[in-house]
């Protein structure tokens, strides 16, 4: 657990983290981009680049089933500093090992490999500390999920952009260095953190059988974590597979690769933004079905190669659910779940998640392999239009956020004061009550 020290600001720890989170969030956008390009420009293949993309992907399964037991023995800001900083030394070897010459595939894939393995358990850590920081700092949870949000859409507009400019103004070398400085930061903002906590005792510890209990009594919980799962069919094989695909099989440049990620990175930022202004007013069934829609435009404009205008604007309009759902699933799950299981249920979302996707990655890539893009995105387009005629017919009668947006954990000490309270006005109604029948006086 951590306790923010009364002598700091108390907004200060989650600016803090809001900083670290934008400044991750800017390294993942930046290596979608740079880790595919990279390894396509390098050796040709689209079946390399899916495997290498399928190695950033599969450590997390386990690395997020894993992630809770190991914030509750370390702590969270311990986790997020140990995680950070083998994340800073893994990725930093890529430049030394371009500037060698010896920047095997099979070498980069192990590094990122590793990499990964660290990545899920420090942002698993982030996620853990808002609900404390946003307690310390008076802020609703909803909005700082938000403001979360709306870092990873910003980044996803800034980092992309970024990517591509830098990899055509000064190299792929130029790039990776980038990268391994920005890490750099992430360690610095961890170190930060971890400074301004003291610690206590863990509450309650728990397994993950807890964690499955909880998902068995817990419908919503455990139905909106489903309805989520087919999200991840596409997730980042269009980061990783599908845009760099599109963009080598018809001969644009890396700057127009960064727009397009930029593009969806807006439409997430701006989505995010009007969830942590207006959370109340979202339904949870009405963006799922937006989302899955979403999905199936974002597939369609790269299979019919509108103008380059179209597919940017097209693409903006496919992040804005995406991003508002993001943080609704966030936030639905931090509430829903109650502080000392809330590591073990991050981790299983987490590890579902990362299973989907690795699979589909590598799936994806097999098929673009063999039957070439336009046969893949025809594929994917037929399997999300089928998922937004079956989240229709599966909508509910109860919607799930506003089921749980009203239902908001009291903060330790406010438990412990209301209970006090209880207790002094049932003492008093015991008083009140055994006085009745004595006479008046005057």
């Amino acid at each position: 657990m951590l306790l923010i020290s009364r002598r700091a600001d108390s907004k200060t720890p989650l600016r803090l983290l809001w900083t670290a989170e934008g400044t991750s969030s800017l390294v993942n956008q930046f290596m979608q981009l740079l880790l595919p390009w990279y390894v396509l420009s390098t050796t040709g293949s689209l079946l390399w680049t899916g495997f290498i993309a399928f190695c950033s992907l599969l450590p997390n399964i386990f690395s997020s089933l894993f992630g809770g037991q190991i914030i509750d023995k370390l702590g969270r800001s311990k986790t997020m500093l140990a995680c950070e900083l083998i994340q800073f030394i893994l990725l930093g070897l890529i430049p030394i090992l371009i500037w060698r010459g010896i920047d095997y595939p099979w070498l980069i894939g192990l590094l990122i490999f590793l990499s990964s393995f660290f990545d899920a358990p420090g942002q698993l850590a982030r996620t853990a500390l808002a609900p404390t920081f946003s307690r310390y700092a008076e802020v609703p949870l909803s909005r700082t999920t938000g403001v979360v949000e709306a870092l990873d859409g910003f980044m996803a507009v800034f980092g992309p952009l970024l990517g591509g400019v830098l990899i055509a103004a000064a190299g792929l070398f130029a790039s990776w260095l980038a990268v391994a400085a920005m890490c750099l930061m992430i360690v610095l903002l961890s170190v930060r953190i971890y400074s301004r906590r003291n610690k206590r005792t863990q509450p309650n510890p728990t397994t993950f059988r807890h964690a499955r209990d909880l998902l068995r009594k817990d419908d919503i919980l455990r139905q909106s974590i489903l309805f989520t799962m087919p999200f991840f069919i596409l997730g980042q094989s269009w980061e990783l597979l599908l845009v760099p695909g599109y963009i080598y099989h018809y001969g644009y440049g890396t700057v127009y690769l960064g727009l397009l990620g930029a593009s969806f990175g807006l439409g997430a930022f701006l989505g995010a933004v009007r969830f942590a202004r207006a959370a109340r007013k979202f339904k949870f069934f009405t963006l799922l079905t937006a989302n899955y829609a979403a999905y199936l435009l974002s597939v369609l404009v790269l299979y019919f190669n509108l103008p380059k205008p179209l597919v940017l604007a097209a693409t903006v309009l496919c992040g804005m659910p995406f991003g508002a759902f993001s943080a609704m699933i966030s936030t639905l799950i931090l509430l829903r779940a109650p502080e000392n299981v809330r590591g073990k249920i991050l981790g299983l979302f987490g590890t579902a998640s990362y299973t989907v996707e690795s699979v589909c990655v590598l799936l994806i890539a097999l098929l673009m392999h063999a039957a070439g893009l336009h046969v893949t995105l025809a594929f994917i387009a037929l399997v999300f239009a089928g998922l937004v005629i079956w989240s229709i017919t599966r909508r509910k009668d109860k919607d799930f956020w506003a089921a749980t947006s009203g239902k908001t954990p009291l903060p330790p000490e406010e438990k412990i004061k209301k209970k006090q309270q209880a207790l002094l006005e049932y003492k008093a109604g015991t008083r009140v009550r055994r006085t009745a029948h004595l006479p008046q006086t005057k």
